[in-house]
């Protein structure tokens, strides 16, 4: 009787599971596709450079494009969303922790290799790191590129057209279009020694830019503003530790403040002036962080000479007595290259404030919806910024949003974006797109364990901004 009680036991359940499994059970498979509203994201593509690229911490790699904004966003909505991708550790040469305390960096030069170069459509990720304005109309390869030489144009354009042109011949149905930086970022990462895009050239390619997308297409696009490249950790981080170092030498009537050469010429030509402490602390003289990557932070006070043989440094850049302490001396500054002067700085923000206001006005004139990228950094740099209980500063590494060239976003920091858009397309389409959750998105250090040098100053190797394309 037993035996009967257990095989019917048995053959029931067996029934029950049978019976279950035909069940419709359709609601328990996955959350519902979000709601789109008026957004279609069919064929969705992105046009910009290495911000748009998914580019960080010195090189465009696959593990990084995983996060870029375009794909994030694709993959909230399940879109289709094809990226040129470049196997780690990427190109042209990744910035990788050394020790985190105390914090050093090194430059890993091993190159990645292109994964997917076949695809035999234009990427929906045209985004071009180093790309200008006028790039995105007039590039081709590397050697129509403004710079001349930028071998990302050829790894992501493939001689199939511009990024205007490849785009368009998708038929987009939405577009996100995020240039200009490098046109400004530049002229203030080199101190104001390369020339930017005049204000009134780059309100005529936008217009012409804008004019051919929205006669030669369909497709919705939400365009994106420019943040004010002076607030960024590349020139935040070393003038108020420089500022700390020199100021006992200040106090003891040693020295007067920094020197820096004013014109990037020597000798009798030479024209140098003088940032105080007071004016490091405050932002009213920048220092580059490549002032710290070449190891000049170290040599403040010291012959220099040997030390700029050594790194293939020309003396005559520096100054014409070498022998004289670096920085504290006006014929040895520190050379032009390094220093946004405070009429560096006010160029750098009124060509920003030009930029968006023809990117305003442009978007405005097609009825396209523009993400406020300029405030929110600001908002950011002044008040810090939480999401999903992850507290962001501006701060270089320690902050979390900014990757370790002190340029581009985390890929946490990607995400930050990417809701920003997110929010536009929601508030301009009647979509439902939810938003990305920033702390299920891999973070970059263990950032409680990171210990700068006693004045808050990284150190990083001479080949961390070797390569950069800008």
């Amino acid at each position: 009787m037993k035996k009967l009680n257990k095989y019917l036991v048995f053959t029931f359940l067996i029934v029950a599971l049978a019976l279950w499994s035909c069940e419709d059970r359709t609601d328990l498979t996955g959350p519902a596709a979000p709601s789109l509203g008026n957004a279609d994201f069919s064929t969705f593509v992105t046009l910009g450079n290495s911000l748009t690229a998914g580019y960080q911490s010195g090189a465009l790699y696959e593990s990084s494009q995983e996060y870029s904004i375009g794909n994030m966003i694709a993959k909230q909505v399940g879109a289709t969303f094809e990226q040129p991708l470049i196997s780690d550790p990427g190109v042209p040469g990744r910035i990788e922790v050394k020790s985190i305390a105390p914090f050093e960096t090194v430059t890993n030069t091993t190159l990645g290799q292109p994964v997917n170069t076949n695809y035999p459509k234009p990427y929906n990720n045209l985004g071009v790191p180093g790309a200008w304005l006028a790039d995105v109309l007039q590039a081709t390869d590397a050697a129509s590129s403004i710079p001349g030489d930028n071998i990302f144009f050829d790894i992501i354009l493939r001689g199939q057209g511009t990024q205007l042109q490849q785009a368009l011949s998708l038929k987009p149905t939405l577009m996100t279009l995020w240039i200009g930086n490098n046109d400004i970022l530049g002229y203030a990462t080199r101190g104001g020694t390369v020339p930017h895009t005049p204000t009134d050239v780059f309100a005529q390619v936008y217009g012409q830019l804008a004019g051919a997308i929205a006669s030669q297409s369909s497709a919705k696009v939400v365009v994106a503003n420019l943040p004010d490249v002076s607030a960024i950790p590349y020139f935040t981080t070393v003038g108020p530790g420089v500022a700390k170092a020199i100021k006992p030498a200040v106090d003891a009537g040693l020295a007067f403040g920094i020197f820096y050469n004013t014109n990037g010429q020597v000798g009798p030509a030479s024209q140098t002036s003088v940032a105080t402490v007071d004016a490091l602390l405050k932002g009213d003289v920048l220092l580059t962080l490549t002032l710290s990557a070449y190891g000049y932070t170290d040599l403040i006070g010291k012959p220099t000479g040997k030390f700029y043989t050594d790194n293939g440094i020309d003396p005559a850049l520096v100054g014409v007595d070498t022998t004289q302490p670096f920085g504290l001396h006006p014929l040895n500054p520190i050379p032009d290259a390094f220093v946004l002067d405070p009429a560096e700085i006010q160029e750098v923000k009124s060509t920003i404030s030009s930029y968006n206001q023809t990117i305003a006005n442009t978007a405005a004139s097609f009825g396209w919806p523009v993400v406020d990228i300029n405030s929110f950094f600001n908002n950011v740099a002044a008040k810090g910024y939480v999401s999903d209980g992850i507290k962001f500063t501006t701060e270089y590494v320690t902050g979390g949003i900014f990757s370790l060239d002190g340029v581009h976003p985390t890929s946490q920091g990607y995400a930050v974006v990417a809701n920003l858009f997110i929010d536009k397309i929601n508030q301009t389409f009647g979509a439902k797109i939810p938003h990305i959750n920033v702390s299920t998105i891999p973070g970059s250090l263990v950032l409680a364990k990171v210990a700068f040098n006693k004045y808050g100053l990284p150190k990083l190797d001479k080949n961390a901004f070797a390569n950069f394309p800008f």
